[in-house]
């Protein structure tokens, strides 16, 4: 399990417990999405909203191996009225997302087969710029 131990992650924002801690535990209850991942590593938010002056969006970064099948699933706190929106890219492409931005739906997790051992780019934000926190969740489903 090369790929589970070779995961790093940089930038993490620690959230009140209540914010963070609670998603994340609630994501890995979830057995219809999680299924039999592995949980690697979580990431916690509290966005304010959007304003003229203020852009609504954490950025982290994590090491991803090559043949390596992971999942991203994401939660928004009870209270959030907006859908929180994950997005997976690196300097030059865009991977992948739980959102759809041509019909405006939001998954709960996507699935990513990792063809390149490289730092990628994990951007949350919500879909309408309200304030609320939410958790990312990354897991190992296996290699390819």
């Amino acid at each position: 399990m090369i790929g589970v131990c070779t995961l790093m992650c940089a930038g993490a924002k620690t959230a009140s417990a209540q914010c963070g801690l609670a998603l994340k535990d609630e994501v890995m209850k979830d057995k219809d999405i999680v299924g039999k991942a592995t949980y690697l590593k979580d990431f916690r938010v509290r966005l304010e909203a959007v304003t003229a002056s203020k852009k609504q969006k954490e950025e982290f970064s994590i090491l991803l191996n090559k043949g390596t099948h992971y999942r991203f699933t994401v939660k928004a706190d009870s209270a959030c009225t907006d859908q929180i929106i994950l997005k997976l890219y690196d300097f030059t492409k865009f991977y992948g997302s739980n959102y759809d931005e041509s019909d405006g739906m939001s998954y709960t997790s996507f699935d990513f087969f990792c063809a390149k051992t490289q730092v990628y780019y994990i951007s949350l934000s919500f879909a309408q710029g309200r304030e609320g926190c939410a958790a990312a969740v990354v897991s190992y489903i296996g290699n390819y």
